[in-house]
């Protein structure tokens, strides 16, 4: 294996890490169109919604970038210049690499969910329950505290399709 392919790996890798962070902001984009609906300024709102939406799309031009343009980064950034040894004895395969990868980043979401979703739960039900049915508390963070478990459990499910992914746009 050669220093280059090493860097794709590495590269690829935090392409992922990147959009385990789309992936958990996505629910966040979703509180934000429920304040736009619900935000007494309408300009307040707007503005929310825009800067999500730029962090959104910097993220995602990162992470395909890391991810299918991994040659252009190396390139650009001389990654694989000034090694003495071009090639290292390494038995691992990229795709189980990538797996592997995939499956800790969806660890981590549900591990991150599961005590945020109880905290939510809690403290819906304990408002609930202080005010007397007077009022009605959100529930929208429990929603997306469940949203970033269910996301979490998709890319743990679905790793192999993301990797085979993955894969198939490296050999274009």
């Amino acid at each position: 294996m050669t220093i280059r392919v090493i860097f794709q790996i590495i590269l690829k890798v935090l392409g992922v890490f990147f959009i385990k962070d789309i992936l958990a902001t996505l629910p966040h984009l979703l509180s934000v169109g429920l304040f736009l609906f619900g935000a007494n300024s309408g300009a307040e709102g707007l503005w929310t919604l825009a800067t999500t939406l730029l962090v959104l799309f910097v993220y995602c031009l990162v992470a395909y970038c890391l991810i299918f343009r991994t040659d252009r980064v190396i390139d650009k950034l001389r990654l694989d210049e000034g090694f003495t040894e071009q090639s290292i004895t390494w038995s691992i395969h990229r795709s189980t690499v990538l797996s592997i990868c995939v499956i800790v980043i969806g660890g981590l979401i549900v591990v991150d969910g599961i005590p945020e979703l109880c905290r939510q739960l809690f403290s819906y039900f304990q408002e609930r329950r202080m005010t007397f049915g007077q009022t009605d508390p959100s529930i929208s963070y429990s929603v997306l505290s469940a949203a970033k478990i269910l996301i979490g459990l998709l890319l743990i499910g679905s790793q192999r399709q993301i990797v085979n992914y993955i894969e198939h746009r490296r050999r274009k």
